[in-house]
């Protein structure tokens, strides 16, 4: 089509190293839009590896909500043998994954443009069972279409001034569209900052990560529902779930090994849940960083695993010993002030001469010196 090759001669001015005014002279030269190509064409350089494929069609906005392939396929697995309306589809990547497992998919935007980029991305995927609307899905029009679907599908657009989520500011929200669309299966995707009790009883919570990091919220209604809680560590796909809350065990003290806990435990209030199955205890616990520990090791994709060698309350001992023990590079891995951790480290490893790596954590008063280990 004439817009790829508009996008490809984008790319190469990009990575050549050209101004944006001097792309978008050359493409308007050539009869391109220029802006829409250069949108097109920066988005498919930050990518990266995120889609297993290649000259895909995003704006900006699309780009930064769309759903990674990993996350979707995991939805998808989970979400089978239905027809579904995603009545909020950006530029489609979660809906052709769900296109792959499901019998149907109906892919509404309120933007045209999406809706002409999620028409090609299904087209790159090789989807057929897919139908394409653009419009308003609140209008008369679009509900006498969605409704027919066994699964409402949304993933709502949200305001970036926001500080406090709400599932009244989400644009559609999703109180709106049940109260529009009545007794159905429903999945929204959430933003994982809402507050769960600012979520109804009987909406499923299931917390997504990728590599540790939380990454989604996804609620399940009606016969999707099946827990309160659940946790999903990607890319290893183990998955815990709680439909009550129980209390788990915080301690001061630390064993032989130090656990960085993924973000989608403490997010889903599964901390107990982790602790029952493996028997770790917790030493800290918060959004970004929670620490357990354990006397024997313990392997799964929920723990980031190290094993301690050393620990004393004495930073200069700490050094000492990573020196003697020819470490160079040290990760810290304590509560310090974002601006200040480089700062901090730099300062540390000036004082190394070594070669390996290790990771610092903190304990109390005690410093504990931790070397990452893959458990079989």
């Amino acid at each position: 089509m004439e817009l790829e090759r508009c996008v490809e001669r984008a790319e190469q001015l990009i990575r050549r190293g050209y101004r944006k005014e001097k792309i978008l002279i050359l493409l308007e030269k050539n009869k391109c839009d220029g802006e829409e190509s250069y949108e097109i064409a920066r988005c498919r350089i930050k990518i990266r590896d995120k889609f297993s494929k290649k000259n895909l069609y995003f704006d900006t906005y699309g780009l930064r909500y769309s759903t990674p392939e990993i996350v979707g396929r995991y939805r998808a697995k989970r979400i089978r043998g239905y027809t579904i309306a995603d009545i909020s589809c950006g530029v489609g990547m979660q809906a052709i994954f769900l296109a792959e497992t499901n019998k149907e998919v109906l892919c509404v935007d309120i933007e045209p443009r999406r809706i002409k980029y999620a028409r090609e991305n299904a087209k790159i995927y090789g989807i057929r069972n897919m139908i394409f609307a653009t419009g308003d899905c609140f209008s008369n029009e679009i509900y006498n279409m969605a409704r027919r679907y066994d699964v409402i599908y949304s993933d709502p657009a949200r305001s970036e001034s926001e500080r406090e989520r709400s599932l009244h500011t989400l644009m559609p929200s999703p109180l709106k569209i049940m109260e529009k669309y009545g007794n159905k299966n429903y999945v929204f995707d959430l933003p994982p900052q809402i507050s769960q009790e600012k979520i109804p009883s009987g909406w499923e919570k299931e917390y997504i990560s990728l590599n540790g990091k939380i990454r989604r919220l996804t609620a399940y209604l009606g016969d999707l529902q099946e827990h309160d809680r659940r946790a999903v560590a990607l890319p290893s796909g183990e998955e815990i779930y709680a439909d009550e809350h129980k209390r788990f065990t915080k301690k001061i003290e630390f064993s032989n090994y130090i656990y960085i806990v993924d973000e989608s435990i403490y997010y889903a209030n599964l901390l107990d849940v982790l602790e029952k199955k493996y028997g770790i205890w917790y030493i800290q616990t918060g959004k970004r960083r929670t620490l357990a520990s354990s006397s024997l090791p313990v392997k799964s994709g929920f723990l980031r695993a190290f094993k301690i060698i050393y620990f004393t309350d004495s930073l200069d001992e700490i050094i000492h010993f990573l020196r003697k023990e020819g470490y160079g590079k040290i990760t810290l891995r304590f509560n310090v002030e974002p601006e200040k951790y480089w700062k901090i480290r730099n300062e540390l490893e000036r004082k190394l001469n070594g070669n390996a790596k290790a990771s610092l954590f903190k304990v109390g008063k005690d410093y504990l010196v931790g070397i990452e280990c893959n458990i079989t």
